[in-house]
C-alpha cells in the first residue's frame, strides 16, 4: 500500500503542472488574438478612414512640399504657390560674352500640378484591401515625394533655339562670287558655329524640372559648321554667256541683237584655289568675245521699210534757230 500511495502522489503532481502549462499557453493565445485583433481593427478602421476622406494621407510630398491632410483644392493652391516663388522667369543662355534669355512663359513651361495632386489623393485608395493598407502604412513610415511632370511649348522651344543659332557672333558664311572690272572674284567661304539643338533643349527643360537655373547660366553647347565647297561649275554656268552674232526673220519679222560672249578658264581658277584653300578670295580674268554681226550691220536689210518722216519750216530770218 505504502508504495502505491508514493506513486499516486507523484502522478497527481504531473497533472497538475500539465494543467497550469495549458493555461499559460492558453492565456497567451487569447492575449495574441486580442492584440491581432485589435491591429486589424486599427487596420480596418484606418483604411475605411482613408477611403471616405477628402484629404491626403499623411507622408506625402510634391517636389519637396508637404501636402498631408490637405484637401486637393488646398493641395494645388499650396504647391503652386512655392514653386512660383522658387521658379525664375528666364533661363540665361551663355556663348563667350554673349548672353540670350529663354522667357518660360514664352515656351509655355509649368508643372502640371493638379495630376500630380491627383496621383497623390488617389494613393491607399486604388488597390485591394491589402494592397491600399500596405501602401498607407509604407508611405505613412517612410514618407512618398511626387515629381510633377513638365509641360511646355516642344515648337516654340524649338523655333526659339534656332533663332539663337542664326544670330551668334561666329557665323557660317557660303562661299560668293561677283565681277569687277572685267574679273572674276569668289569669296571663300567662312566656317560658323552651330547649336546642339537637342542637347540644349534637353539641359533647359532639366535645369526647369529641377528649378536649378535661378542665378544661374547654362553654357550653349555648339560645333563647328564648315561651308560648302566653291561649286566652280555652278558659277561658270551663271557667268558663262556664249557669244552670238545679230539676225533677224522675217516670218514673223524679228530682229534679234547680238551677244558677247563671256566666260573664263575655269582649269585656271580650280588649280589657284586647290593651291591655296584657305585663301579670303580668288580673281581671275574674265574672257569676253565680241560678236561679228551687229545690228549695225544689218543695214537696210534688216530694215527695208520707212516707217516715218518729218519736216517743219522756219523763217531764214531767224538767225539763232537757223544756227
Amino acid at each position: 500500500m505504502p508504495e502505491f500511495e508514493i506513486y499516486k502522489g507523484k502522478k497527481d503532481k504531473t497533472l497538475k503542472k500539465m494543467f497550469k502549462k495549458d493555461n499559460i499557453f492558453l492565456i497567451y493565445i487569447v492575449l495574441l488574438a486580442i492584440f491581432l485583433g485589435i491591429i486589424i481593427a486599427s487596420f480596418i478602421t484606418f483604411y475605411f478612414h482613408v477611403q471616405k476622406s477628402e484629404y491626403i494621407q499623411s507622408g506625402i510630398y510634391i517636389k519637396g512640399i508637404n501636402i498631408s491632410g490637405l484637401t486637393k483644392e488646398e493641395a494645388i493652391k499650396l504647391v503652386d504657390t512655392e514653386l512660383k516663388k522658387e521658379m525664375n522667369d528666364q533661363i540665361i543662355l551663355k556663348y563667350k560674352d554673349n548672353e540670350y534669355y529663354v522667357e518660360v512663359e514664352q515656351i509655355e513651361a509649368k508643372f502640371n500640378v493638379e495630376a500630380s495632386v491627383n496621383y497623390a489623393y488617389d494613393i491607399a485608395r486604388t488597390g485591394n484591401f491589402i494592397q491600399d493598407v500596405k501602401e498607407y502604412t509604407n508611405v505613412l513610415i517612410t514618407g512618398f515625394n511626387i515629381e510633377p511632370i513638365l509641360v511646355y511649348n516642344d515648337e516654340a522651344l524649338t523655333n526659339y533655339l534656332y533663332n539663337i543659332e542664326a544670330n551668334l557672333p561666329d557665323q557660317l558664311e557660303q562661299s560668293s562670287y561677283y565681277v569687277e572690272d572685267d574679273k572674276l572674284i569668289i569669296t571663300n567661304g567662312k566656317f560658323g558655329a552651330g547649336i546642339y539643338i537637342d542637347e540644349l533643349k534637353n539641359t533647359i527643360l532639366d535645369a526647369i524640372q529641377k528649378i536649378s537655373y535661378n542665378d544661374k547660366y547654362i553654357e550653349i553647347p555648339v560645333y563647328i559648321k564648315y561651308p560648302d565647297g566653291i561649286d566652280l561649275a555652278k558659277i561658270h554656268e551663271d557667268i558663262y554667256r556664249k557669244m552670238e552674232n545679230a539676225y533677224f526673220t522675217k516670218d514673223p519679222y524679228v530682229v534679234y541683237s547680238e551677244i558677247t560672249g563671256i566666260d573664263f578658264d575655269i582649269d585656271k581658277l580650280r588649280n589657284q584655289i586647290l593651291e591655296n584653300t584657305s585663301a579670303e578670295e580668288y580673281k581671275i580674268d574674265l574672257i569676253y568675245t565680241e560678236p561679228e554681226v551687229t545690228v549695225k550691220d544689218l543695214g537696210k536689210e534688216a530694215f527695208p521699210n520707212l516707217l516715218a518722216t518729218f519736216s517743219t519750216k522756219y523763217p531764214a530770218s531767224n538767225v539763232d534757230r537757223t544756227t
